[in-house]
C-alpha cells in the first residue's frame, strides 16, 4: 500500500509457518476427498463435493486475509466464503455432470469471494469502506500476491521434480515415485502456497514497490489501447455493425475483454489516491479516452448479444453474457459520468465509483451463484417453445446443448420430447439422451437447403425407414448419393461414404421404430483396420474376433494386442 494510507501490520514470522502447515493439511484432506480408484475424481455425494470445494476456497481466503489484527474476523470470513462456494458446488452435484449454467454459477461464487476479500480487508483495517485508497491498495496487493504465490508453487514443484530426476540418476527413486502420488503433490503445493503468502505478507514494503511497478508498466499501455479503441469506434459508422457478426461469433467476448482491459489500464493510471496519479498528459488523456470509449463498446456488445438471442434464443451462456454486458455497462456509465461531471477531480470520482461497483458486483455475483434463479430452466423453456412453435426446426435445434449445457431442466425437457408424437423430434431427443458425450449427438445443421440423400438406396433393394433416412441425411455425406447403405441385419445398418479410407457410420434400430447412430465417422486405429478407400464394392459383414490384452489384478491395461 502507499505509505500515507496503509495500515501498519507488524511482521508476524509465525504466519508463514501456520499457513504452510494449514496448506499441507488442507491439501492432504482435499486429496482424500477426491481420490478414486482410477485417480482424482469427483464424488456423486453432494456433501463430499461441497467439502472438497470448501477446503481450497476457505484456505486461500484465510491466507490472503490473515493478519494478527482481528485474526478471528479473518477466520470467520474465510469460513463463510468457503461455505458459500461449497454450497453452490454441493447443490449442483457432481461437477463431472455440470452444464455451462452450473459452471457459470460456480464462477460467480468465486468472483463474489474474490471481490469481497479487499472489501473485507479494508473494513477490518479501518472499519470505513469509503477509504478508497485502502481498498484499491488491497486489491492490487492481492493480485500481485496471488500471482507471486502461484509462481512459487510452480517453482517448488519443478524443483522437486528436478531433484527427483537427479537422484534417479544414481538409482534412488523415492522422490521420483512420490511426485507421482496425489497425497504428496497436493500437500506440497498447499504448503508452498501458504508459506509464500505468509512470507510475502511480512514484506509490505516490497509488495508496495511491486504494486507501483506493475501500475507504472501497465499505465504506459493506456494511451495505446485508448487510441486503438477510439479508432475502432470511429470506424463503426463507416463499416457498419454487420462485419462484427460476419467475421466471428465471438464479438461479445472480444468487446468485453477490451472493456476489462480499459478498466485495468485506467485504474493503473489513476493509482490508489491523489499522490499516485499519473501526471504526464499522455497517461491522463489515455485514461480519459478509455473511460469515454467504454460506453460505445458496451452498447455494441449489448446489441450483439441481443441479436444473437433474437436469432437463436436463450441459452445459459447467452444469459450470463447478458450479465457480463450489464456489468460492463455499469462500469462504462460510471466512468463516463465521473469524467464528464468530475471536473479536475475525475480520478477520485473514478475511485469512488469502483468501490460502489465492487459492492454491487459482489452482491450480484453471490445472488446469481445461489440456486434462486435458474438460467438453465429459463433457457430450456425458451428453446422448447421455439422448437414446438416451429421457429427452430428440429435439424437446427441444438440437441447437444440441451443435453449437456442446460442442466437438469434440459434433460427433463428431452425426456418429455422423447415421449412426444413428432417422429423426428422424438428420434433426436432419444439420441441425445442416450449420448454419453456431446460429440455423439448429431450436429446442428446450418441455415440453408438441407442435403437430402435423394438417390441413396439400401443394397439389395431393402426399404429404408424414414427415421433411418433422416439419420443418414444428417451425416452430410450422401448428398450426391456416393455412399453405400448396407443392412447387416433387419435392425442394424452401416453407412460407408465412398472414398473415405477411415470412416463409417453404424445405426441401430430401437424398439419404438426410431434409429440411433451408434458410432460416428470413426478413424481407424491402425492400417489393418481401415475401411478400403474404394468401398463401392466388396462384401460387408460383421465378424467376431478374438484379441489378446494384458490384465493386472483383473483390470485391462493398454490396447488389445495386434
Amino acid at each position: 500500500m502507499d505509505e500515507r494510507n496503509r495500515v501498519e501490520h507488524p511482521a508476524w514470522p509465525a504466519r508463514a509457518i501456520l499457513l504452510a502447515a494449514l496448506g499441507a493439511g488442507f491439501g492432504l484432506a482435499f486429496h482424500a476427498l477426491v481420490d478414486g480408484d482410477d485417480g482424482p475424481t469427483w464424488s456423486d455425494s453432494s456433501l463430499r463435493t461441497a467439502a472438497a470445494v470448501f477446503l481450497p476456497v476457505s484456505g486461500a481466503v484465510f491466507a490472503f486475509s490473515l493478519e494478527r489484527l482481528r485474526w478471528t474476523w479473518s477466520a470467520a470470513f474465510a469460513a463463510a466464503a468457503g461455505l458459500a462456494v461449497a454450497f453452490v458446488a454441493g447443490w449442483n452435484g457432481n461437477p463431472d455432470y455440470w452444464g455451462s449454467g452450473e459452471g457459470w454459477q460456480f464462477f460467480a461464487a468465486l468472483l463474489a469471494v474474490a471481490v469481497a476479500i479487499p472489501l473485507f480487508q479494508s473494513i477490518r483495517d479501518g472499519g470505513r469502506r469509503h477509504e478508497t485508497a485502502i481498498l484499491h491498495a488491497h486489491l492490487w496487493t492481492n493480485l500481485i500476491l496471488g500471482g507471486a504465490a502461484i509462481a512459487f508453487v510452480i517453482a517448488t514443484l519443478l524443483l522437486t521434480l528436478l531433484l527427483g530426476e537427479l537422484f534417479h540418476l544414481i538409482g534412488i527413486d523415492l522422490l521420483r515415485d512420490l511426485m507421482g502420488r496425489g497425497w504428496f503433490n497436493l500437500p506440497l503445493a498447499g504448503a508452498a502456497f501458504g508459506g509464500a503468502v505468509g512470507l510475502l505478507r511480512d514484506r509490505d514494503q516490497m509488495l508496495g514497490t511491486l504494486q507501483k511497478v506493475a501500475r507504472a508498466v501497465l499505465s504506459v499501455l493506456a494511451p495505446f489501447l485508448a487510441l486503438g479503441l477510439a479508432l475502432f469506434v470511429l470506424a463503426l459508422p463507416v463499416t457498419g455493425l454487420r462485419p462484427l457478426w460476419d467475421q466471428t461469433q465471438a464479438t461479445t467476448p472480444i468487446l468485453l475483454a477490451c472493456i476489462l482491459g480499459a478498466v485495468v489500464l485506467a485504474n493503473a493510471v489513476i493509482g490508489n489516491d491523489f499522490d499516485e496519479e499519473g501526471r504526464s498528459r499522455p497517461l491522463r488523456y489515455g485514461a480519459i479516452g478509455l473511460a469515454l470509449v467504454m460506453a460505445p463498446l458496451a452498447l455494441v456488445a449489448a446489441v450483439s448479444t441481443g441479436k444473437r438471442i433474437g436469432q437463436y434464443g436463450l441459452t445459459p451462456d447467452r444469459m450470463w453474457a447478458c450479465v457480463f454486458v450489464a456489468a460492463a455497462a455499469a462500469f462504462a456509465s460510471a466512468y463516463l459520468y465521473a469524467v464528464v461531471r468530475g471536473g479536475a477531480g475525475w480520478p477520485e470520482a473514478l475511485r469512488r465509483a469502483n468501490v460502489r461497483i465492487a459492492f454491487a458486483l459482489c452482491l450480484l455475483a453471490l445472488f446469481l451463484a445461489l440456486p434462486i434463479v435458474s438460467f438453465g430452466a429459463i433457457s430450456t423453456r425458451d428453446q422448447v417453445a421455439r422448437l414446438e412453435s416451429g421457429r427452430t426446426p428440429p435439424d437446427r435445434f441444438d440437441w447437444a446443448a440441451m443435453r449437456f449445457d442446460f442442466g437438469p431442466s434440459g434433460r427433463r425437457a428431452l425426456e418429455r420430447l422423447a415421449a412426444g408424437s413428432n417422429l423426428v423430434v422424438r428420434q433426436r431427443a432419444r439420441e441425445a439422451l442416450r449420448a454419453s458425450d456431446r460429440w455423439f449427438v448429431g450436429p446442428v445443421e446450418e441455415a440453408g437447403p438441407r442435403r437430402i440423400p435423394a438417390r441413396i438406396r439400401a443394397e439389395g433393394g431393402a426399404p429404408v425407414p424414414p427415421a433411418l433416412a433422416d439419420m443418414v441425411g444428417r451425416t452430410g455425406t450422401c448428398g450426391d448419393g456416393k455412399c453405400r447403405l448396407v443392412f447387416l441385419d433387419p435392425r442394424r445398418a452401416v453407412l460407408l461414404p465412398t472414398g473415405c479410407a477411415n470412416c463409417y457410420y453404424l445405426f441401430d434400430a430401437q424398439p419404438d421404430g426410431t434409429w440411433t447412430q451408434r458410432f460416428p465417422a470413426a478413424p481407424a486405429r491402425n492400417a489393418s483396420a481401415t475401411v478400403p478407400a474404394d468401398s463401392a464394392k466388396g462384401k460387408v459383414e460383421v465378424r467376431k474376433v478374438e484379441r489378446q490384452q494384458l490384465f493386472i489384478d483383473g483390470r485391462p491395461v493398454g490396447d488389445a494386442f495386434e
